[in-house]
């Protein structure tokens, strides 16, 4: 039986705890300074914790539970006893939680706006997938630098020819050629060489997302079934679900995954805005670079892209076909399909390079 209910207030240096009894009485107002293992090991069975979303706070949960005692993350921007308090304070957010904690278990009266805690797998799989999209910011913002630069010199380059700056083989070669001033020239140097180097770590962070990735064989293999969804995009689907089961409608999925616009109503009249972007969304953008081979993947996806584009513009059609797909990849998953369209001969070879890496992994964790 819990006994104790605790309701944290987490920061980076310290964090405030009320701790609730059986009777909804508080007994302690406790402020932890530093690290929350000291106190946590002193927890059992009779403990039940909540504590809010933020950085560490899987790996809290982690630690708590595996003391016996029970814990629940509470999404802070859909708790609306934290989200419209008027005297909003550490004190007052860690008693408040304690108390919505003790009211949930004890009486029943309303639930509690939980997070999902995915496995361990999940959440390594994330880290690497949250370094991956930080490198490719940072790629992104060295060649719109180098563009700028060029620019600052009146130098517009064509397509062709920023894959031949952007080269490491022909990179320094070509940048000889352009009549550029010497500012401009060592500006773009010193890009260059940053960008060679940024690249190299993000093909070995994409190696890692693949270690990382090796549970999870069975069901990457039924998603690359799909042409333009590579093992790296199938990763990205399963880092972002997690336990496909715990949808219940496929609405709610894509709600989760950002790809259902929000909606506005009054009076009865409803809009429908732009797609919720406060979600997870390393889905929608790593998809968003594969649509092109997606399109041709069935007649099905290339007819509705096509026809939202006419209807509606390309960027409704992209993110509909997105949902689409994902619609259909839960489907796969749920059923253990292979796609109805899957386009053998590059299936196979999809399968081949996967089943390869994985065979290098495992000499590798042999050998070490």
């Amino acid at each position: 039986m819990i006994k104790r209910f605790h309701g944290i207030d987490r920061h980076k240096s310290l964090s405030k705890v009320s701790i609730l009894n059986r009777e909804g009485i508080e007994e302690k107002l406790l402020t932890v300074i530093g690290n929350l293992k000291h106190y946590i090991q002193n927890l059992g069975p009779e403990d039940a914790f909540a504590i809010e979303t933020g950085i560490g706070c899987f790996y809290w949960a982690t630690i708590i539970e595996s003391r016996g005692a029970k814990c629940f993350i509470v999404d802070p921007y859909r708790f609306r006893i934290i989200k419209d308090s008027w005297k909003k304070t550490d004190k007052n957010d860690c008693r408040n939680i304690a108390k919505a904690l003790w009211v949930y278990l004890i009486t029943g009266e309303f639930g509690l706006p939980e997070v999902y805690k995915p496995a361990k797998e999940i959440i390594e799989l994330r880290k690497l997938f949250s370094q991956y999209r930080n490198i490719n910011k940072y790629l992104n913002m060295l060649k719109n630098n180098i563009q700028s630069v060029l620019l600052d010199d009146g130098i517009a380059l064509t397509s062709k020819d920023k894959k031949l700056l952007l080269s490491k083989e022909t990179g320094e070669k070509f940048l000889k050629l352009l009549d550029i001033s010497d500012a401009s020239r060592i500006s773009i140097k010193v890009s260059l060489d940053i960008l060679c180097n940024v690249s190299e770590q993000k093909e070995i962070i994409t190696r890692e997302i693949m270690r990382a990735g090796v549970p999870f064989e069975d069901k990457v293999k039924l998603l690359i079934s799909i042409k333009g969804i590579t093992p790296l995009s199938a990763l990205a689907f399963l880092a972002d679900v997690g336990d496909i089961k715990r949808f219940k409608s496929v609405r709610k999925m894509n709600s989760y995954l950002g790809l259902v616009p929000k909606v506005k109503e009054s009076a009865n009249k409803g809009k429908n805005c732009h797609i919720n972007k406060a979600s997870r969304y390393l889905t929608r953008t790593i998809l968003t670079q594969s649509l092109i081979q997606a399109i041709d993947a069935s007649p099905y996806f290339r007819n509705s892209y096509e026809d939202t584009k006419y209807r509606r513009g390309a960027g409704r059609a992209r993110i509909g076909l997105i949902r689409k797909i994902c619609d259909i990849m839960r489907k796969m998953l749920l059923d253990n399909e292979l796609f109805k369209y899957v386009k053998m001969p590059l299936y196979i070879k999809k399968v081949k390079y996967f089943d390869k890496l994985i065979k290098e992994f495992e000499e590798e964790r042999k050998s070490a």
